[in-house]
Order: structure tokens, then sequence, then C-alpha cells
């Protein structure tokens, strides 16, 4: 009772213990907050790497079913029917010549 009696005659001393359990408290939560937003943070970014991994399994999975619904050759071009003895040759036949004079 008589810290009451002390706060109750002097104003300045209950005005300094307000604002010292008011700063207290504020630090207190403010750092509760900071917890929370990066317990927040690092739930999302867990989603996202979650997500990110079901998307790229899911691409490869439709990548094998799509090779393997269709031949195998249908993805590659088909050989030409001439071979290279065939073709025609690119024949040098001015090459290099001496200026004649």
């Amino acid at each position: 009772m008589n810290f009451l009696a002390l706060l109750t005659q002097n104003f300045w001393v209950l005005v300094a213990l307000l604002l010292f359990i008011i700063t207290i408290v504020s630090i207190v939560l403010g750092i509760l907050l900071e917890a929370y937003k990066a317990r927040i943070k690092s739930r999302q970014k867990i989603l996202e790497l979650r997500n990110e991994e079901l998307r790229l399994r899911l691409k490869l999975e439709q990548q094998k079913k799509d090779t393997s619904d269709r031949p195998a050759a249908r993805g590659f071009p088909l050989p030409k029917e001439s071979s290279w003895d065939e073709q025609p040759q690119a024949h040098y036949e001015m090459g290099y010549q001496q200026q004649q004079q």
C-alpha cells in the first residue's frame, strides 16, 4: 500500500513508471512481432520451394508421358535418302592462282 500511496502523491513518478512499462511492453511486443514475421516468411519460402518442386515433378512426368506416347523417331529428323558420296562437291578450280604477266 505504501507503493500506491507514493504513486498517488507524486505525479511525475507515476508518469515515469508508466513510460517505463509502456517502453518495455513495446519492445517485447516488437520482438515477438519480428519473430512472427520471420516465421511466416520461412513458411512461405518452404511452401514456394515445395510448389516449385511439385511443378518440376509434374513437368517431368508430362515429358515422360509425352515421350512414351509418341514413337521415338518422331522427335528426331529423318536421315536424307542420299549418301555423302552422292552429294555434289564444291570444286575449287579457280583456287590460288599466280598472276601471269
